[in-house]
């Protein structure tokens, strides 16, 4: 009798393990939809930005700039006025984000200040990163060497007080990628 008794406590307790298992899943999956703007939440705020350049395989800091980004249209959208220094020069960039129901995919426009661009990148989240290319939905650069320029956008370590923003480039339509610039950005004290 003892045998069945503890058999069948042992069988209950498997199964309350699983349910509970299966009930912490749902809540933390029904959390943060991360197909949906509840994703960037987190990114909203003024940010101090730590700009950095790759010299010799290492990442040197070449100046300090600041971001501001604000939810748009009832959080549908974010959008984000910064300054990034890198190794060619001062960029001032409007960046704005949403995710499209569509093609249920993250959509990034950037537009800079000094070249006149708008590019536009689709993304996803590929390993706690958000990451955008150009390579499909964009024009490449064309460079005076003949050769024509997309670029890569990830975002990184993300949480409420800090991110990290990685560009890099690609001249074979994304079989190599090289580092073009280095972001790090911690919430500013208000």
């Amino acid at each position: 009798m003892e045998t069945i008794k503890s058999i069948k406590s042992t069988k209950l307790k498997k199964v309350m393990f699983f349910v509970l298992v299966m009930i912490m899943s749902f809540t933390h999956a029904q959390k943060v939809n991360v197909n949906s703007m509840e994703s960037l939440i987190d990114f909203e705020g003024n940010w101090n930005v730590d700009n950095y350049e790759l010299k010799d395989e290492k990442w040197e800091l070449i100046g300090a700039t600041s971001s501001k980004i604000t939810l748009e249209h009832d959080g549908k959208f974010i959008s984000e006025k910064v300054k990034y220094l890198t190794k060619y020069g001062e960029i001032n960039m409007i960046t704005n984000i949403g995710y499209d129901n569509r093609l249920k995919k993250f959509k990034l426009c950037a537009m800079d200040k000094e070249y006149g661009y708008m590019d536009v990148y689709f993304g996803e989240w590929i390993n706690e990163e958000l990451v955008f290319t150009n390579l499909e939905s964009d024009i490449p650069v064309k460079l005076e060497d003949g050769k024509t320029l997309s670029f890569r956008l990830t975002y990184s370590a993300i949480n409420n007080r800090s991110f990290t923003h990685l560009v890099e480039g690609t001249y074979d339509n994304g079989k190599t990628w090289f580092s073009f610039s280095k972001s790090i950005c911690t919430r500013a004290k208000d």
